[in-house]
């Protein structure tokens, strides 16, 4: 049974010098549990710079795969302990990025709950940031 929920996003990268972005924001999307996996999808924020980009997430036990479908096409596994790459194509261009999570939290039922990614992000074998990513699901989504 797919439920509409509201979801919420906070992402933060951590960069070398120090300096930290961070961007939030909710949006409606869908949850439903099939073969043993949670699927959560949403369009992205303009704000988040996922105009046009709709996402959707399968949750497994001990593993996330985010796929990302419209004006930027991407498709990151996580996993702990586990480097893996992905093509992240844009209009402007393609780049190839590498993901090493390190720690990952998933609280999900068909009533919804968290995911927290904490990960560092590697473009081209080059280290760029340590993120975290946590997404919420509640069943209050308005109507």
């Amino acid at each position: 049974m797919v439920k509409e929920m509201l979801i919420q996003v906070v992402s933060t990268q951590s960069y070398e010098e120090g300096s930290e972005e961070r961007i939030e924001f909710s949006t409606v999307g869908n949850l439903h549990k099939r073969q043993g996996s949670y699927y959560i999808i949403y369009r992205d924020s303009e704000t988040a710079g996922g105009a046009g980009v709709t996402t959707s997430l399968k949750v497994e036990p001990a593993k996330v795969t985010l796929n990302r479908m419209g004006a930027i096409d991407q498709k990151q596994v996580f996993e702990r302990g586990i480097l893996h790459g992905s093509a992240y194509a844009t209009p402007q261009g393609s780049l190839f990025l590498q993901v090493f999570t390190e720690d990952m939290k998933i609280d999900l039922t068909e009533q919804g709950g968290n995911i927290t990614l904490k990960y560092n992000l590697f473009i081209d074998d080059q280290w760029v940031s340590h993120n975290s990513l946590w997404i919420n699901i509640k069943e209050d989504a308005p109507r």
